[in-house]
């Protein structure tokens, strides 16, 4: 008998529902095993039918989300939370540093596009407190991050879920498919804002480039540093992060950097605070970040203007 599959999708871009169509021959493969129910970007499908899995795209931002998101749940065996969004939260988890009432205000009060103090009137979705991954309101079975996952682990998961004698997903960092060198260069600057190095052959880390790959869980195969970009880790903390109290995202950066560069390791903890809204973009809204003891997410954003 064909599992059922059935996705639903929440705050987010579509951008995970896209991997999942960019399956490709992959996606067929698996018609003789899966049944799809519910797909917003593939079929008209207004109810939430009975499906073995439920695979839901984006965070909890609305009214409207939660109770989709409560219809899926009670609907299907086993969750995934499917892409970053629904994980950490994600971009849209930026809302977390502010009250509902601020963002509001920002927005229709002062927002170039719009006449000041004017807000969307009538049957519209109403915005919740705040912005939290999926799990903070129904239980999740799976997890998933990515911006978005690659086809290659969603291909993974849906067979670890389908076939018990499926490898685990590894928790490598998002170096293990790097192949640049890390090599220490005492002496080597802090290069503020850089997103790119000279070497395409030697770490960013090394040439003074913050890169967020040695902190970031691999759910990618490591694009953007084989591309000559650095990772701003959408795929969220390697586990030993999640794991540890006192193991932060910047302290993780911070020394590793020291050690490859020589740069002081106070001035890139100092760095990564001041711009804690892009290096914790992805991940603000989840509690595994924001309840460490050593993370002031709100008062690191104090000084910086509502994006």
């Amino acid at each position: 008998m064909k599992a059922k599959v059935s996705t639903e999708w929440l705050s987010g871009c579509s951008g995970c529902h896209i991997a999942l169509v960019d399956l490709h021959e992959k996606l067929v493969n698996l018609v003789d095993e899966v049944e799809f129910v519910r797909v917003p970007v593939l079929m008209d499908e207004k109810g939430y039918p009975k499906a073995n899995i439920g695979i839901v795209e984006g965070a909890v931002r609305s009214d409207h989300d939660w109770h989709c998101l409560m219809k899926m749940r009670e609907s299907v065996t086993t969750l995934v939370a499917f892409g970053t969004c629904a994980v950490y939260g994600g971009p849209s988890g930026l809302g977390w540093l502010y009250p509902r009432e601020e963002v509001l205000a920002t927005a229709y009060g002062s927002g170039p596009t719009n006449t000041p103090g004017d807000r969307p009137m009538g049957d519209v979705p109403v915005l919740e407190d705040s912005v939290v991954p999926i799990d903070m309101v129904v239980p999740v079975d799976l997890y998933l991050p990515g911006c978005p996952p690659s086809p290659f682990y969603i291909a993974a998961a849906l067979r670890r879920l389908l076939d018990s004698k499926a490898p685990p997903l590894h928790d490598q960092t998002v170096c293990a498919d790097c192949r640049r060198k890390m090599i220490r260069r005492p002496g080597t600057a802090l290069r503020k804002g850089a997103i790119t190095a000279a070497d395409d052959e030697i770490c960013f880390l090394s040439q003074g480039v913050v890169c967020m790959g040695s902190a970031t869980l691999n759910r990618c195969q490591s694009p953007c540093p084989r591309r000559g970009v650095a990772c701003t880790g959408c795929n969220g903390p390697r586990m030993e992060i999640i794991r540890e109290p006192r193991l932060d995202i910047r302290t993780s950066i911070a020394g590793t950097m020291h050690t490859m560069c020589g740069a002081d390791e106070a001035d890139i903890v100092r760095y990564l605070e001041a711009d804690a809204k892009t290096y914790y973009s992805y991940t603000v809204a989840s509690p595994a970040v924001y309840k460490k003891p050593t993370v002031e997410l709100r008062e690191w954003a104090k000084s910086g203007v509502l994006a």
